[in-house]
């Protein structure tokens, strides 16, 4: 992470110097996704932390690197679309239907006791129903379109791809409010005392589910977009 960075830059120039700071934030409930345009001091005040000390960490995450997380800030238009669908893509499209699955199934056998698995549910299959057409719209339509623009014109700064990318931002906000309800349904991934084996898993996988996803929006909103 570039130290020049200050408590007064926007939370997703952190993530962009290094993904590493994703994980801090994550775990102190800052939005770097859809509310990436925050400054890293007005993001801990709204959440009631001290800004130095979240500074504090994420400075230290420049000595100890990790080669699971990947540095695509140097990466082209065309590279980072590669890179979206062979990652986030595969993701989404293996653990989308899973997730699903496994939900019914804590549903059906602890909703009486835990009634708020019923909205989670909705909220689950609402991710599902409104991700699953985004990928494909992302793959058939606008990932080509930013590809056939660069390739006629690299490096510019192309209006085309505008009408897209207006569409993918509404719909990544939509995405981040349920991410939040999901977050507070299941009082941050914390599974009861009377928990299964599978409440465990559902849980651990929306959490991943939750983290992959604003990593995924993160590099779309504010990596590949300001390209056009």
């Amino acid at each position: 992470m570039e130290t020049s960075l200050s408590i007064d830059d926007p939370v997703k120039s952190f993530v962009k110097n290094n993904p590493q700071c994703a994980k801090v934030f994550e775990e102190l409930n800052i939005d770097f996704c859809c509310g990436g345009d925050a400054s890293l001091l007005t993001a801990c005040e709204e959440e009631n932390l001290e800004p130095r000390e979240v500074y504090q960490r994420l400075v230290e995450l420049q000595s100890a690197p990790s080669a699971s997380d990947q540095d695509v800030s140097g990466l082209t238009p065309t590279e980072l679309t590669e890179h979206l669908e062979s990652t986030h893509h595969v993701y989404l499209k293996q653990a989308l239907p899973r997730l699903t699955m496994l939900m019914d199934k804590v549903h059906q056998a602890h909703s009486s006791r835990h009634p708020e698995l019923t909205r989670l549910q909705t909220v689950v299959e609402s991710l599902r129903a409104d991700l699953e057409p985004h990928l494909l719209k992302e793959e058939q339509i606008l990932f080509p379109l930013i590809r056939q623009l660069e390739a006629e014109s690299p490096g510019s700064r192309l209006e085309p791809a505008q009408g897209p990318i207006r569409v993918m931002r509404s719909e990544h906000d939509g995405a981040g409010e349920l991410l939040k309800e999901m977050r507070t349904l299941t009082n941050s991934y914390a599974v009861p005392e009377d928990g299964c084996q599978s409440f465990q898993l559902l849980y651990d996988g929306l959490k991943e589910l939750e983290e992959d996803t604003h990593l995924h929006i993160h590099k779309e909103n504010n990596m590949l977009f300001p390209h056009h």
